[in-house]
């Protein structure tokens, strides 16, 4: 899934796109995303090969409409996509976050987006 969703979010940020931790030295705009939970179904003979995810995806950019723009182009690749191992992406939430934790300083926008994704584990 983590593979699937790199490739499909190529386009966006010049490219600039990481998971869990950007570059000490990244450049901006970029795109951080992150699995929050992993939910994987079972039957009474073991598991069933389907997982639902939960994927953050953190926008970061110099200005606010720079992150409104990007987060708008991820939702539309994103959201209803399905193919190969990927059954479904679903937009669950939409906020406007600070770019950093209290007490620091930092000029950047941060627009989040969680999406809901059902697929088979690879």
């Amino acid at each position: 899934m983590e593979e699937a969703l790199t490739a499909l979010l190529a386009t966006v940020a010049g490219g600039q796109r990481y998971w869990v931790r950007a570059p000490q030295k990244v450049l901006r705009p970029y795109v951080l995303l992150n699995r929050v939970t992993g939910f994987r179904d079972y039957t009474n003979s073991g598991a069933s090969g389907y997982v639902e995810s939960r994927v953050q995806i953190d926008v970061y950019a110099d200005t606010y409409t720079q992150t409104k723009k990007i987060a708008r182009d991820i939702i539309r690749i994103m959201s209803g996509y399905r193919s190969g191992a990927i059954r479904g992406i679903f937009l669950d939430q939409e906020r406007d976050l600070p770019a950093s934790d209290a007490g620091e300083v930092t000029s950047l926008f941060r627009t989040s987006l969680d999406f809901i994704i059902h697929h088979t584990e690879n």
